[in-house]
């Protein structure tokens, strides 16, 4: 098969490039020297290579062909389960399905599910993304998935974990953009942003999430981003251009397996715009079944 034809197919190749990884570090404001250095890679840094499925358009069935209504779609949450350790330079490929419909009182949300996997088919990376279709309306009846569950334990604020302060600039979209070609209007021009009520520019939803992970890796595993199994999180309002973030964690426990469980927020200016985060550490990864 062809790779037009694998692409046709909704399955894509690429290569976690050194130059690609260091120029996501520096886009995320994230100074790991594991990064610089050439030996690991950004736990959200394959968010770039898969947006090529992002469009429904990739998927058999569409699912636009069983939404009608909608009046625009946000990026609601995502999350990100690590199954094995991608190298720069490695050559990967990627697919996904939709695996879930569902909806509530102002939408529909649809979930992608995609894998990175090595050449062999081993998978590295499963990412769960998760957007909302605001005002939409399903068609027909649709098994209800149900994600796996990442919602803030209440009990974790009495148990403050670590936090950081994560510098955000003035030209960090536009970085941003360069790395992961995600060029949304709103985040370029300031126009845009005003037209959808924002005051101007807002940062990509997975700009904030990257800069979110950075923190996470610093404080809840010590700078080894090898030992993150899983990040995940809600994205509960936008963040702006030269405003840092404030990112809080937790201690949530442990999960069955004995990984620790770290349950974190971001705020910019007092305001949450990362809820219902959630990371898993430990020192392996896990197996995942495709």
């Amino acid at each position: 098969m062809t790779a037009e034809e694998d692409e046709q197919a909704g399955r894509f190749m690429g290569r976690v490039d050194e130059d690609a990884v260091f120029a996501y570090a520096r886009a995320t404001n994230d100074p790991n020297p594991r990064y610089l250095a050439g030996d690991a890679v950004p736990v959200a840094f394959t968010a770039t290579l898969v947006r090529s499925l992002l469009p429904w358009s990739a998927f058999s069935p569409d699912p636009m062909g069983f939404v009608e209504g909608w009046r625009g779609g946000v990026h609601g949450q995502h999350d990100i389960h690590v199954h094995g350790t991608v190298k720069q330079g490695q050559d990967v490929r990627w697919a996904g399905v939709i695996a879930g419909l569902k909806q509530n009182r102002g939408g529909v949300l649809v979930t992608r599910r995609i894998i990175v996997s090595d050449m062999t088919g081993a998978p590295l990376v499963e990412h769960l993304w998760t957007d909302f279709l605001m005002g939409a309306t399903l068609r027909g009846d649709h098994a209800d998935w149900a994600l796996p569950d990442h919602t803030f334990p209440e009990q974790a604020r009495s148990r403050p974990f670590a936090s950081r302060v994560v510098p955000v600039d003035r030209d960090q979209a536009f970085r941003y953009a360069g790395v992961s070609s995600d060029h949304a209007p709103h985040a370029m021009d300031d126009a845009v942003a005003r037209e959808e009520g924002y005051a101007g520019k807002i940062l990509q939803g997975m700009c904030t999430f990257g800069l979110c992970c950075g923190a996470v890796v610093d404080a809840g595993a010590g700078g080894e981003p090898t030992q993150l199994r899983r990040v995940a999180g809600r994205f509960s309002a936008p963040a702006f251009p030269n405003r840092d973030l404030d990112v809080r964690l937790y201690d949530a426990g442990r999960t069955p397996d004995g990984a620790r469980s770290l349950a974190f927020e971001a705020f910019q200016d007092g305001v949450a715009v990362i809820t219902h985060g959630r990371a898993e550490v430990s020192e392996k990864c896990g197996a995942v079944e495709v």
